[in-house]
This record gives C-alpha cells, structure tokens and sequence, in this order.
C-alpha cells in the first residue's frame, strides 16, 4: 500500500515531484551536517553551528544536483504538461 496516492492532474503530480525533491535536498543537507557534526567531535575542533551549517549546504546543494537528476527531469517535463495544459484552455484572441 502506497502513503500517498498518485495525482490524476499535471499541476498535482508537478506538485509532488518538487516536494519529494525538495525534502530529497532537505534531507541531503542534514546528511552533511551530520557527516561534518560527528568530525567535529571526534576531532574536537569546536566548529559553530552556523558554520556547519553553511558547509554542508555549500557541499550538498552541487552533490544534489547530479543525485536527483532524473527528479529534476521529472519536474521540467511536469512544468511542460502544466504549461500545455494551460496554453490550451486560454482562449485565442
């Protein structure tokens, strides 16, 4: 049994694709901050926060970019059908 049922609309299925892509990028930064948080400890060099944050969204967001790819795609051709969508119920003039 799937959690969530599939969208029957582009704009909704457009919807779940940048979510799931989006919490992907989420979760991928936390992943990093966890990498550099535990380097932190066991090497004691007392990192702030804040810069540990930064480093790991400066590390994940161009490591996200060849990872989700095929999301990304997903998501360009969901823009497309969306747009098509739309073009086709605006009247001509």
């Amino acid at each position: 049994m799937q959690p969530f049922r599939q969208p029957k609309t582009n704009k909704g299925l457009l919807v779940l694709h940048v979510l799931t892509y989006n919490g992907a990028r989420l979760l991928l930064v936390c992943i990093a901050a966890g990498i550099i948080f535990a380097v932190d400890a066991l090497t004691r060099l007392d990192i702030p926060v804040p810069l540990i944050l930064i480093i790991a969204l400066g590390a994940s967001l161009p490591f996200s970019a060849f990872v989700f790819r095929k999301l990304r795609r997903s998501i360009n051709e969901d823009i497309k059908a969306v747009d098509l969508e739309r073009s086709s119920k605006r009247p001509t003039p």
